[in-house]
């Protein structure tokens, strides 16, 4: 057996032994995206029930009801109409928001079940190289022969790990892209909204302060997203996973209601404890960024040394 074939046989065994550990990282990814898919669908059903109610509470204020004759003869019903119209309204955006979030999970579910079924079959491959490489081995009669197999395995499973820290490092930089964007908007949320409480503001102000809330709260759940992929993605590569910062979407309806002074306060100070939120995860967002540069080098040094010691087997022997 000459030494280019026995190369042959431990880079398939390499080949083989790094997309065997690959599904067995997936399937374990399987098991969060499962667990995130079953908790969005928990969160979808009450929030949907509650939209049922206040649309009935509409259509009895809308219709000739007991409900629209007690209004009517209390001299309320249009202030009352409004009110349920404008919970109908955040109802439906809190279900609106609950479908996407469970549209994101059944998405990331389904990206990481292709992969990990377009791999089925990589333990009978693995078997069937490493036999390969066994009687390889045995042809060759070297001694030296035995320790390009066990390194063939090593090197799969380093390379396999190198991979994950990689997706992981690609979703952490996705993730704060997002975040940069949402303080960016929560931010000029936040100085329209003090200019409003502590300056007189007016119906232009108010109307540009709940255009920035919108864009902060819609750019938050872009953040939540990347979260919820980095998540995943650090699933097998040792490190818990992170939660991510949430704007109630119902801010603005409240601070329409209830426009006054107490109300306005009400909004700079959830703005306040957002932008503190954000603050936080950035900084674990630079931790995690350390930590990830951390394993993504050891891996590397892990990889060189394996290669090193393959080549100096194989030209010695």
């Amino acid at each position: 057996m000459t030494e280019p074939d026995l190369a042959a046989t431990a880079e398939s065994v390499r080949a083989a032994a790094a997309s065997r550990e690959r599904q067995r990282q997936l399937a374990v990814q399987l098991k969060t995206t499962r667990a995130l898919v079953e908790t969005r669908r928990q969160e979808l059903k009450p929030l949907e029930s509650a939209l049922d109610a206040e649309q009935a509470d509409v259509r009895r204020l809308e219709q000739t009801s007991l409900t629209k004759v007690w209004a009517t003869l209390r001299g309320d019903a249009t202030e009352r109409l409004a009110l349920e119209r404008a919970e109908a309204d955040a109802a439906l955006l809190a279900v609106t928001a609950a479908q996407a979030r469970l549209k994101s999970a059944l998405a990331e579910d389904a990206r990481v079940r292709r992969e990990h079924d377009a791999l089925r079959g990589s333990d009978d491959a693995y078997r069937d190289a490493l036999s390969a490489h066994e009687a390889a081995v045995h042809a060759s009669a070297g001694a030296a022969a035995a320790a390009l197999s066990q390194l063939a395995v090593e090197l799969g499973v380093a390379e396999a790990r190198r991979r994950e820290i990689a997706e992981a490092v690609e979703a952490l930089r996705a993730a704060r892209s997002a975040l940069d964007e949402a303080l960016s908007k929560l931010d000029s949320a936040g100085g329209w909204s003090t200019y409003d409480t502590f300056f007189g503001g007016g119906l232009v102000a108010d109307m540009v302060k709940h255009s920035r809330i919108d864009e902060a709260t819609d750019a938050f759940v872009r953040v939540n997203r990347a979260l919820e992929r980095l998540s995943v993605e650090l699933t097998d590569v040792g490190i818990a996973a992170l939660e991510g910062v949430e704007i109630s979407d119902m801010l603005a309806v409240f601070d329409v209601l209830f426009d006054n002074i107490l109300s306005d306060w009400m909004v700079r100070d959830r703005i306040s404890q957002a932008q503190a939120k954000a603050k936080d995860l950035s900084q674990l967002l630079d931790d995690l960024a350390g930590e990830l540069t951390t394993q993504a080098n050891d891996a590397s040094d892990r990889i060189a040394t394996l290669h090193a010691r393959r080549e100096s087997i194989l030209t010695a022997v």
